[in-house]
Formats: structure tokens, C-alpha cells, sequence
């Protein structure tokens, strides 16, 4: 009997010692290395050009360039123009007043601080996962690139938690939509699962967001901001992960694979739907939501993926072989350079991941 006490101990002991280096030691690694590379030239190049976008608001200038100069611009050049709305600029105005690379690694230290954090608030504890997560493709891209991928996740991961307060839902939503226009499907599961007042709390949020945003810059450059997205996403679609950029990789032109993307998309909204009354109806419409923002979108980076942590750690709260699937895209780059395979692999993955979490019962819910 005191021996199975010991070994007991010891397991429980393993278990917690486990926990301390995957919680605790292995981020605090990862962050080193990375706030190392942080001062590297070129390093977090998406963090530049937000911290020169709030210099520039701070400072009275509009944040954008004008629609021929991105039209001008060579496909290498797409990502040094800030094509976000004022908000975003306005969030990251206390950096300008750092010498940028302080203010990279302190950006850097909050991206490695809300991927554990978006785990735990969707009641992920095991080390493994956290450890898996940090060290992911996807993870590494938003650190490298210095996005918001990672804080749009962690509000994905809060707007799961909070879906039953209108209020926290609705600024969340409000707040992740406004940050980045291809979430907008999130507001359609909220109309699935609580109906319509919460969505509409949620858009008038971001609504408001964007207009106190533009009404500070004096509504610079607003009657043109559509067209200015628009000639970007035209520059850089064909690099990215997206179904229009699978399309273009085949040979196929732009329109046909928005045409195949929006048909994906609705499928997936009316899943959404079709989802939300069911067993786990929450759960399982809330993933499509999420892979119908992957349809929608016409650009989809390697960081974007980090969002898919989001329905893993729906899925799956401890570990399971759910959790290695985003090793996968380790083999791929930043950017997919337009190659099919690459292109195909990252999709095919993402669909994966999609489909067995949606199909997955939670043991214990969030």
C-alpha cells in the first residue's frame, strides 16, 4: 500500500513539475529568444508600420497613402501600407513615445503572453498543449511579423467565455471586427445562438469604433479607404493561403475563386445555423463561424492560423492528437508565394482541424 502511495506521489509530483516547465519555463524561452530577434532588422515588419501608422496620427497626418501609390506599388511593397481602420492606430499610440525596438519587444512579450492566455480562458491547464500552441508555425509567424492575429484570437476566446453576457459579447465582437473586417461571421453566430440584439449591440460597437476613428483623423482618406483595401488584397491575394489564391495558383482568375470562396462561406454560415440548435449546437456553429472568416477573407497569412487554436482548445481542453495537426505548418512559409501545393496543404490542414473539432464532444465546457 505505501508503495502504490509513493508511486502515486511521484506521478503527481511528474505531473506538477510538467505543468511549472510547460506553463512556466518553456514560454519564458520562447519569449527570450524571441524578444532577442525582436531587435533584428526587418523583424516584426507588421509592428512597424503600426507604430509608424499612431506616429503619424499622434503627429496630425493621416495614417494612408492614397489609392495610386498602392496601385503603383510593387507586390514586395504591399505590406508597408497600413490599410487597417484609426482604431487599431490609436491602440498602439503609447508605443510611439519608445525607441521602437523597446517598443517591438514589449509588443512581442504581449503577443507571447495571449496565446497561454486564450488556452486558459477557454480552460486549457495541460502543459502540453500550451507548449504545442507556443511552439506552432502559426504562433512563431505572429511573433515574427509582430500582427494582431494572436489578440484577435484571444478575443475570439473571450467572446466564447463571456457569449452569455450581451454586453462583454458585444464589445468583444464590436472590438474584433472593427480590428479586422473578415471576422465579421462572428456576428452571425451570435445571431444563431442569442439572437439578433446581441449582434446588433456588437455591430453598432464596431460601428461606433470606427467612426470615433475616423472623425479624429478629420475622416481622412474614408471615401477612399475601400478602394485603397481593395488594391492591396489585389497586390497580395495571390501570396497568401486563401481560396482566391488557390484559384490563382491554378490558373484561375480572381473573380472565379471570390465567386467559390463566397459559395464555401455561405455553406459554412448556414452550417452555423443549422449547427446552433443541436447537441453542443454553441460549440460547433462557433467553429464554423470561425472557418467561414478563413472562406471569406481574401488574404490569409501564416499567422492567421493562429485563430484555429480557438476551436482546438474548444474541441479538446487536454491534450489529443488535435493538438499536433498545426505542426503541419511548420513546412510552410510567411508568405505561399503562389505555389498550389503550399497553398493546398494550408487549406487542406485548416479543414482538418475544422472538421475534427466540429465533430469532437468538449468533455467540460468553458
Amino acid at each position: 500500500m505505501g508503495s502504490v502511495v509513493r508511486v502515486r506521489g511521484l506521478d503527481t509530483a511528474a505531473s506538477r513539475l510538467g505543468a511549472v516547465l510547460g506553463l512556466g519555463v518553456l514560454p519564458c524561452l520562447v519569449a527570450v529568444a524571441f524578444l532577442v530577434l525582436a531587435s533584428r532588422h526587418g523583424f516584426g515588419f507588421d509592428f512597424r508600420v503600426f507604430w509608424q501608422a499612431s506616429r503619424d496620427v499622434l503627429a496630425g497626418r493621416s495614417p494612408y497613402v492614397s489609392p495610386a501609390a498602392v496601385a503603383a506599388a510593387p507586390p514586395e511593397a504591399a505590406h508597408a501600407f497600413f490599410v487597417y481602420p484609426p482604431p487599431v492606430a490609436f491602440l498602439l499610440i503609447p508605443f510611439t513615445f519608445l525607441p521602437y525596438p523597446a517598443a517591438a519587444a514589449i509588443w512581442i512579450a504581449l503577443i507571447l503572453a495571449s496565446i497561454p492566455l486564450l488556452l486558459l480562458a477557454l480552460g486549457v491547464r495541460d502543459w502540453r498543449c500550451h507548449a504545442l500552441t507556443l511552439l506552432a508555425a502559426s504562433s512563431l509567424a505572429v511573433v515574427t511579423s509582430g500582427s494582431v492575429s494572436a489578440f484577435l484570437a484571444l478575443g475570439a476566446a473571450l467572446l466564447w467565455r463571456y457569449r452569455d453576457r450581451r454586453l462583454a459579447a458585444a464589445l468583444l465582437v464590436g472590438a474584433i471586427v472593427v480590428a479586422k473586417l473578415y471576422l465579421w461571421p462572428l456576428l452571425v453566430w451570435l445571431i444563431a445562438i442569442r439572437g439578433g440584439r446581441t449582434a446588433a449591440l456588437g455591430l453598432a460597437t464596431a460601428a461606433g469604433l470606427a467612426v470615433a476613428g475616423w472623425a479624429v483623423t478629420g475622416f481622412a482618406g474614408l471615401t477612399a479607404y475601400p478602394h485603397r483595401v481593395s488594391s492591396v488584397a489585389s497586390l497580395e491575394q495571390g501570396e497568401s493561403y486563401s481560396p482566391v489564391a488557390l484559384a490563382l495558383s491554378l490558373g484561375g482568375s480572381a473573380r472565379a475563386g471570390g465567386v467559390l470562396a463566397v459559395a464555401g462561406g455561405v455553406a459554412l454560415l448556414v452550417g452555423v445555423f443549422r449547427s446552433a440548435g443541436g447537441a453542443d449546437g454553441e460549440q460547433r456553429s462557433f467553429v464554423l463561424a470561425i472557418a467561414a472568416t478563413f472562406a471569406f477573407s481574401p488574404i490569409s497569412w501564416l499567422h492567421y492560423f493562429v485563430l484555429l487554436a480557438v476551436p482546438i482548445a474548444l474541441a479538446s481542453p487536454a491534450f489529443a492528437l488535435l493538438w499536433v495537426l498545426p505542426l503541419g505548418f511548420w513546412v510552410l512559409p510567411m508568405k505561399s508565394g503562389g505555389d498550389p501545393w503550399r497553398i493546398a496543404l494550408a487549406e487542406a490542414l485548416a479543414a482538418a482541424i475544422v472538421v475534427l473539432a466540429a465533430r469532437r464532444r468538449r468533455a467540460t465546457s468553458a
